[in-house]
């Protein structure tokens, strides 16, 4: 019986005639001796112990130029495979990874409190009946409720159409409006208050009863006004700031004014949970109070121009939503 030793010491002498033989028919003479002496080879380490055996394994000898084409053959074969891989695949395995780190935001963000949405808002439902303030007229309008006149105001053409067709001064109707009041600069005269109209219906509107008011603003006051208010501007949802995209809209200095200026709604309110900002002109800007954006239920009063306190919809935030602010219309444009 040949010794695995005796088998190596045959297998490389068999390489090193297989290296230097000078013909096809001497290359192929050693090539199946070196074939059948490594089958014998095997077939002894087989017979060891498995361990030694995988110990004691080698590989079947080349020569150099063999030993470069199974390199050079491996990697063509690797790159092939690499290339030849559908690019859906590596597609999925990415689109697999960026679905399971969306799987985990979601996570994250559900574990989160979720974000409350802030707007300014003054929407309100009064009762009375719509008549023309002039007779011969149809682009102007009062309403009349419980025995008070004030006068109307539409920005939609619908309204205006609605208005001039179903005409009927002597219905009255549940009535859709924003609060719209003009200050005066001597803070004793009562502001002049009138109503931006957007609906009429025959049945009550919203979640709210007669005289009852959504409001959402800064809780302040203002130099022009006893009692506090809340400062209703209008929202802003796209990007820009100021009234560069109302000008793109409305080419009109008065009008970019008008649709940007603020509603101060003076609101009766003893037991806030906060206190209404108050500007101090003697303090510098980090040194004035918190300005808390809220959000409340309100009775409005006829005759006082004022509006009461009923219910808190929202806690009181420093948050703001984002909302157009008027220019400052330089000197040489002020007459």
């Amino acid at each position: 019986m040949v010794s695995i030793p005796d088998l190596e010491k045959n297998l490389e002498k068999m390489q090193q005639l297989l290296n230097a033989a000078q013909n096809e028919v001497q290359k192929k003479t050693f090539q199946d001796i070196i074939d059948n002496l490594t089958k014998q080879l095997e077939s002894e380490k087989s017979k060891l112990n498995p361990t030694k055996a995988e110990d004691l394994k080698v590989d079947k000898p080349s020569d150099k130029d063999t030993t470069f084409q199974s390199i050079q053959q491996s990697k063509t074969e690797t790159k092939k495979q690499t290339e030849s891989k559908p690019k859906s695949e590596s597609q999925k395995v990415a689109t697999s990874e960026v679905k399971e780190e969306e799987k985990l935001e979601n996570k994250e963000e559900e574990s989160l409190p979720p974000k409350q949405d802030y707007a300014f808002q003054g929407i309100g439902i009064l009762y009375g009946k719509i008549v023309r303030r002039y007779e011969d007229n149809d682009a102007y309008y009062n309403l009349i409720s419980e025995g008070k006149t004030y006068g109307l105001i539409y920005n939609s053409p619908k309204v205006k159409e609605f208005l001039r067709l179903d005409y009927n001064p002597d219905k009255d109707r549940y009535v859709t409006v924003y609060p719209y009041l003009t200050h005066f600069p001597n803070k004793n005269t009562p502001p002049k208050l009138g109503f931006t109209i957007i609906a009429a219906n025959d049945n009550p509107h919203l979640d709210l009863k007669v005289n009852e008011f959504k409001l959402s603003g800064f809780w302040q006051f203002i130099a022009v006004c006893k009692c506090p208010v809340i400062s209703i501007h209008r929202n802003r949802k796209g990007k820009g700031d100021r009234v560069s995209q109302l000008k793109k809209k409305f080419d009109n200095e008065k009008l970019n004014k008008k649709l940007t200026r603020a509603n101060h709604v003076p609101v009766l309110w003893r037991d806030a949970p906060v206190k209404p900002f108050r500007f101090n002109p003697k303090l510098e800007k980090d040194q004035q109070g918190s300005r808390y954006f809220v959000e409340i239920k309100a009775k409005f009063i006829p005759g006082r121009e004022q509006w009461g306190f009923m219910e808190l919809l929202g806690e009181p935030t420093l948050d703001v939503p984002k909302f157009y602010k008027p220019e400052k219309i330089p000197n040489s444009k002020v007459a």
